[in-house]
């Protein structure tokens, strides 16, 4: 069923010329207009902040693509920090994202799996009063844009001057000039997505007008993203207030190029047929791999003939203790249904270049806003992060794609900063999303506005090159997932000598645990749980674990271990999500 709302929708060089017309407007008015709140005739000095959160985008594929990311390489390789042990707080989209927009673990928040029902109506109880809710209240313009927190893409949230979060795929009520049930582009199709667009007034608690609904017919979020980056920021200038802007555009996640669509009009190459394969060996029921973005036309084909990497662990359980039972589960040790087959091989290489090309989109994507913030004026006094919400594996541990898990491939992500006073480099500090939203709320002078503690640990005295040490800041780092069998915790520890990852423990609910000397294993291939090394770093972390695993506060920072814990099922119960949300976009993020 096809509903053809595209007369909506402004083409790009519609939207590329608003943008120009606002920014020409925005500089020309800036030393006239006084502050709408009518605090002040002043500009505030405060600086900007541009948050970027990429999706499904692993540490491994950033770096094997690095070179060919030019403004990447200028703008946050040259000119900014890596934090290179950075990682998920949870490893799938929707914990991820709501985890970093409150501040707080999961455990905290209630929010575990994707568009569960339980964990939906936790996250409607505090979405109201986020980062942005915070800097709103702080005086900062804020806008969100993109993708928002799986099952909840229906509605629109308070707290933001402006929100333009991608919405569901079918609407549950009219909205938007538009009737109930209209099926919509929504947040997974690359060329026509559809986007809510709501104004508020300066407290972002009143909505100024209905909200509206924009249909991107033919325009990439790549491109219509950008644009309304620079188009909210621009209006901020006008305002004379600093601006945070948070935009979650969809690549490098799988995602189709236009939709929904009658069969017939969807062109061979579009990711929609990938979730109807079927793989010619009569051994796998299951041929289904969507795991391809739709990159823009301009980069499609950069990738061609190029195949994934094959790391040591790919198609290959760790060896020596015994595999935890989800992953056996997962990956069929136990039925003839194993990755990886040759199909299953050729289709990790359809969708690795895929999702490289969406990478490049990604660089454009940083170019179009740096290059309009510069032309604002006000690129020298932004600061810009830029992270996933977590990572991926291809074939890695023989699970044959997508997330969840603990391993390096699915809890790693690139994470870069750049602005006023961040000295270049490499930062080692072990940090996760929380500490992220941390940052923003020092960086902003927002601490009095937010109403809840948090969980994570700002590394703004990190950015430049006299800030504590590793030791003196924290060394390890904290991921947790609560989806029936496959409930775990994982503690990943850094030395301060050689500044890299030296082990990890993955405890599993099934009481079972692995650990992975990552200094000399970084692929995570021997599993040395039942060695005297892992028996003794299990001992030593599990108490501590335990203690992240309810931690609130500062004590996410500085757990105290639990005293006279053992080994035991009771150590980290098995724990249900509930039943799932039946909406679209549970099953484009299903729980594992």
């Amino acid at each position: 069923f096809f509903l053809g709302f595209f007369w909506l929708t402004p083409t790009h060089h519609d939207r590329m010329m608003l943008v120009a017309v606002v920014l020409f407007a925005a500089v020309a008015a800036t030393a006239a207009v006084p502050n709408p709140a009518g605090s002040s005739d002043v500009v505030d000095s405060r600086p900007n902040i541009v948050f970027i959160l990429a999706d499904d985008l692993n540490w491994d594929l950033v770096r094997t693509n690095r070179k060919s990311m030019p403004n990447l390489q200028k703008h946050f390789i040259e000119d900014g920090i890596e934090f290179y042990n950075h990682v998920a707080v949870a490893p799938v989209c929707g914990p991820s994202r709501s985890s970093l927009l409150a501040g707080r673990f999961p455990h905290n928040v209630g929010y575990v799996a994707n568009g569960a029902t339980e964990s939906v109506s936790a996250f409607s109880k505090v979405e109201n009063h986020t980062v942005g809710a915070w800097l709103t209240d702080a005086g900062y313009y804020t806008a969100f844009l993109g993708k928002y927190v799986n099952g909840m893409e229906c509605h629109v949230p308070s707290g933001w001057r402006h929100w333009g979060g991608l919405t569901c795929a079918m609407l549950k009520k009219a909205a938007g000039g538009l009737p109930k049930h209209s099926r919509l582009g929504g947040t997974y199709n690359y060329y026509n997505s559809s986007q809510w667009g709501q104004d508020y007034d300066p407290t972002g608690r009143h909505a100024l007008g209905d909200p509206t609904i924009t249909i991107h017919n033919g325009v990439h979020q790549s491109e219509f993203l950008s644009a309304m980056v620079l188009e909210q920021a621009s209006k901020a200038v006008v305002e004379k207030r600093p601006f945070f802007i948070h935009t979650t555009p969809l690549m490098v996640h799988y995602g189709t190029c236009y939709g929904p669509q009658p069969l017939q009009d969807y062109a061979p190459t579009d990711p929609f047929f990938e979730q109807r394969l079927t793989d010619p060996n009569p051994a796998y029921t299951n041929g289904k791999i969507p795991i391809s973005p739709c990159p823009t036309v301009k980069n499609a084909h950069t990738y061609d003939g190029h195949v994934a990497p094959h790391y040591p662990s790919w198609n290959k359980t760790a060896s020596g203790a015994p595999v935890p039972s989800w992953i056996r589960h997962r990956v069929g040790l136990d039925t003839p249904h194993e990755c990886c087959d040759p199909f299953q091989a050729n289709r990790q290489n359809f969708g690795f270049r895929n999702r490289s090309a969406a990478l490049q989109d990604l660089d454009d994507f940083f170019g179009t806003i740096v290059d309009g913030l510069k032309n604002m004026g006000v690129y020298d006094n932004t600061y810009i992060i830029f992270s996933s919400d977590n990572g991926y594996h291809l074939g890695e541990h023989r699970l044959e794609f997508g997330k969840s898990e603990p391993y390096e491939t699915d809890v790693r992500l690139p994470m870069f900063v750049r602005g006023p006073g961040v000295e270049s480099g490499q930062r080692a500090h072990p940090t996760n999303h929380l500490d992220i939203t941390a940052t923003i709320v020092e960086l902003s002078n927002a601490k009095e506005f937010v109403d809840v503690t948090l969980d994570g640990k700002s590394f703004a005295n990190v950015l430049s090159k006299n800030g504590p040490s590793l030791t003196e800041w924290r060394q390890f780092s904290f991921t947790e997932f609560y989806v029936n069998n496959n409930t775990w915790w994982a503690y990943r520890f850094i030395n301060e000598t050689t500044l890299e990852a030296e082990y990890k423990l993955h405890w599993w609910c099934t009481n079972t645990s692995e650990v992975f000397r990552i200094a000399s294993d970084p692929h995570e291939t021997q599993n040395l749980a039942n060695d005297p090394y892992g028996q003794s770093i299990r001992s030593k972390v599990l108490p501590v674990a335990h203690a992240l695993g309810k931690c609130s506060g500062q004590d996410c920072s500085a757990p105290q271990a639990t005293a006279g814990l053992t080994s035991g099922f009771d150590v980290l119960p098995c724990h249900s999500p509930g039943p799932k949300l039946n909406v679209d976009e549970v099953w484009l993020d299903p729980f594992e």
